[in-house]
């Protein structure tokens, strides 16, 4: 990975493809709500799979403002942290969900296929993106 002076978007992406585990925030009442979740990216796109009737389809109904944090670690075990600032959406086109049931490891133990009733496809658009290199003790904008 490049220092993080020299980070570009390419690398954000490289770090997302390998580390699927992230953070989504999301608000209700004003307060922030946090959950793990996995996150893929596909054609361009950042997607997450989740329940529809899950509170986070609801708090993006109402505030489609979101951010995401991907945590990092170096080799020398130093946290750093990629984090990434938009807007989420619930995605209804039939060819992504039917991918996500490709992208999403575990889909097939949750869902019964890309028309289940129970499955939402969140679609996410990211404007700003900042990252905070292991080892280092300030964070970068990255270029988007």
């Amino acid at each position: 990975m490049a220092k993080n002076n020299d980070i570009t978007m390419k690398d954000i992406y490289s770090f997302i493809t390998e580390n699927q585990y992230v953070y989504l925030t999301t608000t209700q009442d004003m307060q922030p709500k946090i959950r793990p979740m996995t996150l893929f990216f596909y054609k361009g796109i950042f997607y997450f799979v989740t329940f529809t009737n899950d509170a986070k389809v609801a708090q993006i109904k109402n505030n489609k403002l979101i951010e995401v944090l991907l945590p990092i670690k170096d080799q020398l075990n130093n946290q750093g942290y990629i984090k990434m600032s938009g807007k989420a959406k619930i995605c209804t086109d039939a060819d992504a969900k039917y991918e996500a049931t490709y992208f999403c490891y575990f889909f097939d133990e949750l869902y019964d296929g890309p028309d289940d009733p129970d499955f939402c496809l969140l679609e996410c658009s990211f404007d700003a993106f900042e990252y905070f290199e292991p080892g280092t003790r300030h964070s970068v904008k990255v270029m988007s």
